[in-house]
């Protein structure tokens, strides 16, 4: 049975997807002074570029991720990680600091909007925890044109799927794939859809390429 044609609109491409990035990452100035705190939480890839990009004083603080992609980059840039999420959810990883690091004190480098509640979490438990804003993410143009009959569309995050909704309108023979929850929550109101089960992009992939 042949493949069917994947294509992804995340920042990032995918060896054997099309991809049609459907969002872009500014990256905002923020003032970040690493003495001020013990550790570091990343939940996106995205928050360890701005930090990156800001202040590289930072790299000698803890690193708490979010999940193995952000680790492997933070891990890459020079950071040390102390603790990842023991699934890829920000409250999860919120809940984790809470029990074992209530004593340590956060610095967040966050997107402009944020899903889920780590810092009311943090703040009700009593850990201390500063937010930044070090970037936003914003709708991208696409060529829907691009996109073959019966293909499996990636959705990444729930950013993607508002841009790829507000430019194009659905085609019954596609197929929809959400990479997690958030991504799922945001795309019901628009289209039917699988979870991939995994919460990793290449697998998101390859589940797509094998639907019927």
């Amino acid at each position: 049975m042949t493949a069917r044609p994947v294509v992804t609109l995340s920042l990032e491409g995918v060896k054997g997807a099309i991809h049609l990035p459907a969002i872009e990452t500014v990256f905002l100035d923020a003032a970040i002074d690493a003495s001020d705190f013990d550790a570091v939480i990343f939940t996106s890839k995205q928050a360890v570029k701005a930090l990156v990009r800001l202040n590289g004083e930072c790299k000698s603080l803890k690193v708490f991720s979010i999940g193995a992609a952000t680790s492997r980059l933070a891990t890459k840039l020079g950071y040390a990680v102390c603790l990842e999420s023991p699934k890829p959810s920000a409250n999860r990883l919120a809940e984790a600091i809470a029990e074992r690091y209530r004593d340590l004190r956060f610095c967040y480098p966050r997107a402009r909007e944020v899903i889920g509640e780590l810092e009311r979490i943090l703040k009700r438990e009593g850990v201390v925890c500063q937010s930044f804003v070090v970037y936003e993410t914003r709708s991208k143009a696409i060529d829907a044109n691009l996109i073959p009959n019966d293909a499996a569309i990636v959705f990444s995050s729930p950013s993607a799927v508002k841009s790829f909704f507000s430019q194009t309108k659905w085609r019954s023979d596609w197929r929809a794939v959400a990479l997690g929850q958030s991504a799922a929550k945001t795309l019901k109101p628009f289209a039917p859809y699988q979870i991939s089960p995994k919460t990793d992009i290449d697998a998101a992939v390859a589940f797509a390429a094998s639907l019927k």
